[in-house]
């Protein structure tokens, strides 16, 4: 089975490459823990796109304790989401860099419907526009496992999971404040109100389509690569 999925996705990379397309935007949606970044930077890759994250966007201003990211390093240590004003902020100069250049693939924003909105507009300046918003879709009970088991190692910063990827014994380890699992149930009540409605907005134009998030991530990377490579280089 491990060598069908794998050259399955070696397959499904291959076809992608083969009719690359000059522009391409896409935004990954899902809750989470349903490894949207790990599947953005595949895609990336695999398409020739840039990889916008909040997530590095946001640890880049927190770790050159920029004023925004300080802003920041306050309202995630509380689980609380970046306004939609300042998210928007520290993502508008980086969407200008790309916007012109092949195209680039969303991880972490939008999150919601007036994120979503203000990307239109952004992209509209360019005459562009989103052209497919995949969802990974995974349940709360796989979000807390994946989430509450995440560890960081103070001295490496390599990042391991208790299950999935069991860290060294000598490694001293961390986690992270928005890994706690109170905060991890606030992060999910957030996306249920601020992500979910959001889905509309994608699907009243036939751009949304869902990835099942509980597979392995050889099988998200080939589910995702066959979607678009049906539904934008189709």
């Amino acid at each position: 089975m491990g060598l069908r999925l794998n050259l399955n996705y070696e397959v499904m990379t291959s076809l992608c490459l083969s009719v690359k397309s000059d522009f391409m935007f896409l935004v990954i949606i899902g809750p989470p823990g349903a490894g949207k970044g790990t599947q953005a930077k595949r895609l990336a890759e695999t398409l020739g796109l840039s990889h916008v994250s909040t997530g590095e966007i946001f640890r880049r201003n927190i770790s050159q304790k920029t004023e925004l990211g300080l802003r920041v390093k306050k309202l995630l240590e509380n689980g609380i989401l970046v306004p939609d004003d300042l998210t928007i902020e520290l993502v508008q100069d980086q969407i200008g860099q790309f916007v012109d250049s092949g195209g680039a693939i969303f991880d972490g924003f939008p999150r919601n419907l007036e994120q979503a909105q203000a990307l239109d507009d952004i992209l509209l300046l360019h005459g562009k526009g989103v052209d497919l918003a995949p969802l990974i879709s995974l349940s709360d009970s796989t979000v807390i496992e994946r989430l509450t088991g995440r560890r960081t190692d103070r001295d490496t910063g390599n990042t391991y999971h208790l299950i999935y990827d069991p860290p060294p014994h000598n490694a001293n380890l961390e986690q992270r404040p928005d890994d706690k699992r109170d905060t991890v149930l606030r992060r999910i009540d957030d996306y249920r109100k601020r992500t979910v409605p959001m889905l509309a907005h994608y699907d009243e134009r036939n751009l949304l389509c869902e990835i099942d998030g509980e597979n392995t991530i050889d099988q998200v990377t080939t589910a995702l690569l066959k979607v678009i490579r049906g539904r934008v280089f189709a």
